[in-house]
């Protein structure tokens, strides 16, 4: 019985946290960028995609500046609201 309140719990509050649509593109630009980035580590990324990757970077820096300082489990709280899973 404890089981189902702590998982209904945790719903609750998944699905209650407002949904930040700059974290969500932030979370979206940094995943696109970090795939791009391993292709290059893996010498696999064309001239066109190190421009993209340029571009991805930048796009990067100015849409995720504001949750630089943000703590770790507020990060995990909006990361869940976007949909992402861990």
């Amino acid at each position: 019985m404890q089981k189902i309140i702590i998982v209904i719990a945790l719903f609750s509050l998944v699905a209650c946290t407002p949904k930040d649509k700059q974290f969500c593109e932030c979370l979206k630009v940094s995943e696109e960028f970090n795939e791009l980035t391993q292709k290059g580590i893996a010498g696999e990324l064309s001239q066109e995609e190190l421009v993209k990757a340029k571009q991805l970077q930048e796009e990067k820096s100015k849409i995720c500046e504001p949750y630089e300082t943000m703590s770790g489990e507020e990060m995990l709280k909006k990361k869940a609201a976007c949909g992402f899973k861990e």
